[in-house]
């Protein structure tokens, strides 16, 4: 479990987690952290730009990264296997490069892990990861605490792959499922015109897409039951991140669990824009 730390305490927010799932699982966290030069924003008075200088030497942030990393190896639990990695360059490109050399299986790490101005802004990095990263990445918005987990399907093989992945981490926290399939709502006008054709006929038109919508939730459900594991599905007439976000904040749910780029064709649902969305 790679967890990419910057020296803030909400990027440290994200150690918890990793090591309560490295223990479940008997893994290992890696801790990465960039050596970005630091650089600090100096007004100029007479042409109104900002130079930009190094606001201390190398040597002295490499010194302070790793007593930082020793630190937090100090306070792991025992039992609880960590090491840490410093790497010369940028943030986003150091992560992917160390998730891909250690073969990492989750990378666990804090959005805008903002540390001030001279230092790591991981709101955008967390981004470039999420697009580009070899394995799985958990985003933490806080302290997150597992109980209720959202996963919201298309009816795509490639928006469900990540239900395996998701009802392993369910069954290992003791956390419950709810499987969301939104239905993009028919427009005002097509209605119009199939109740032209035939009164209330876009009504049940309406109503056989959320009921085909609701039969591929509950044998999706079916097919991936564990033992262990409390699943419930929905289904919502809503845009599909209209109604993530919705659904959400009603229910506080805690964790989403989604495909990226989870592309089913021009009439379905387009995951890379949605995945963005939520995440913002």
């Amino acid at each position: 479990i790679l967890v990419p730390l910057d020296g803030s305490e909400l990027a440290e927010r994200a150690m918890p987690i990793a090591i309560r799932l490295a223990a479940e699982a008997e893994g290992e966290v890696l801790m990465v952290r960039a050596l970005v030069p630091e650089r600090v924003l100096i007004p100029d008075a007479l042409s109104g730009y900002g130079l930009l200088w190094p606001d201390r030497p190398q040597e002295e942030a490499q010194k302070e990264a790793r007593n930082a990393m020793l630190r937090l190896r100090e306070s792991a639990p025992k039992g609880v296997r960590t090491r840490f990695q410093l790497i010369d360059g940028g943030a986003a490109e150091s992560i992917l490069e160390s998730a891909v050399d250690n073969k990492a299986d989750l990378i666990v790490m804090s959005s805008h892990g903002y540390s001030g101005v001279t230092r790591l802004v991981l709101g955008s990095v967390a981004e470039k990861v999420l697009h580009a990263a070899p394995c799985p990445v958990l985003v933490l918005r806080g302290r997150l605490d597992l109980t209720r987990i959202l996963v919201p399907l298309d009816g795509s093989a490639l928006a469900e792959r990540a239900l395996r992945s998701t009802l392993d981490l369910a069954e290992m926290v003791g956390a419950s499922v709810t499987l969301l399939r939104a239905i993009q709502p028919v427009p005002l006008t097509d209605l119009e015109t199939l109740n032209q054709a035939e009164r209330g006929l876009g009504q049940r038109y309406t109503e056989e897409l959320i009921r085909e919508a609701q039969d591929y939730l509950d044998f999706t459900a079916r097919t991936n039951a564990r033992p262990h594991v409390e699943m419930h599905t929905v289904v919502t007439p809503e845009a599909p991140a209209d109604a993530i976000l919705r659904y959400t904040d009603v229910h506080d749910i805690d964790l989403i669990a989604m495909s990226t780029h989870g592309r089913t064709g021009v009439s379905r649902l387009i995951y890379g824009s949605v995945t963005d969305r939520v995440l913002n």
